[in-house]
């Protein structure tokens, strides 16, 4: 654990790869932080959750064919959780997500975790329209990736989607009470929504980078 001015701290980068005992040593790494910066028992559980989360979000990608570091870093106010992530795209997988991309619509990725796994996948394959990860149905879907996407956004030049775009995107298509398909209600059962402040993904190539911050009150 590396200590930083003012109570900041940074844990070692934790290399994992979908196996319980590389996961559960970032989840000791998780708990360890908590307990060094000084979160109590309410916040701890929540930054293991969201460290949960995480950590559980490509699996579903390549059934853990990944490589990935994992760290978490901040203080007691603010927290990063980071996941740098390579995904080994076997021929056979790519196939297999080609096939499901290329329907319009890919059925398994419901709730927000869901669509975001999905949009990495697609991401990917290099398949800049994201297809089928949407956040309404019907005619004239708005795709769940440019919803979460502000083109000034970027790192590098590269375009980031974000859970602070994405709700933007919906207070102004539909304020905060109004009617829609669904897409709020959605957000608003959605477990990293409600644990984090934002969720920042980037994909380029066969790499991904996702963060995700939260900050106590």
């Amino acid at each position: 654990m590396r200590r930083y001015g003012n109570g900041y701290m940074k844990t070692e980068q934790i290399y994992v790869n979908g196996e319980e005992a590389r996961i559960a040593a970032a989840m000791d790494k998780t708990m360890a932080f908590a307990e060094l910066v000084g979160l109590d028992s309410k916040q701890s559980l929540r930054l293991r959750l969201i460290a949960e989360e995480i950590l559980g979000l490509l699996s579903g990608i390549t059934d853990n064919d990944y490589t990935a570091l994992f760290w978490i870093e901040g203080d007691a106010r603010k927290c990063e959780t980071h996941l740098a992530a390579k995904i080994d795209m076997t021929a056979d997988r790519r196939e297999e997500l080609l096939a499901t991309a290329t329907t319009g619509r890919n059925e398994a990725a419901t709730g927000i975790m869901g669509k975001i796994r999905d949009m990495i996948g697609v991401g990917i394959l290099g398949i800049n329209e994201a297809a089928g990860v949407t956040t309404e149905r019907g005619d004239g879907a708005m795709l769940f990736y440019d919803a979460g996407v502000n083109g000034a956004n970027s790192e590098d030049g590269l375009s980031v989607w974000t859970l602070e775009n994405y709700r933007d995107t919906l207070r102004d298509k539909y304020g905060d009470d109004g009617d829609d398909d669904g897409s709020w209600d959605e957000l608003e059962r959605s477990i990293i929504a409600n644990l984090a402040d934002d969720v920042r993904v980037a994909v380029r190539m066969d790499k991904v980078e996702i963060a995700v911050l939260k900050t106590f009150r």
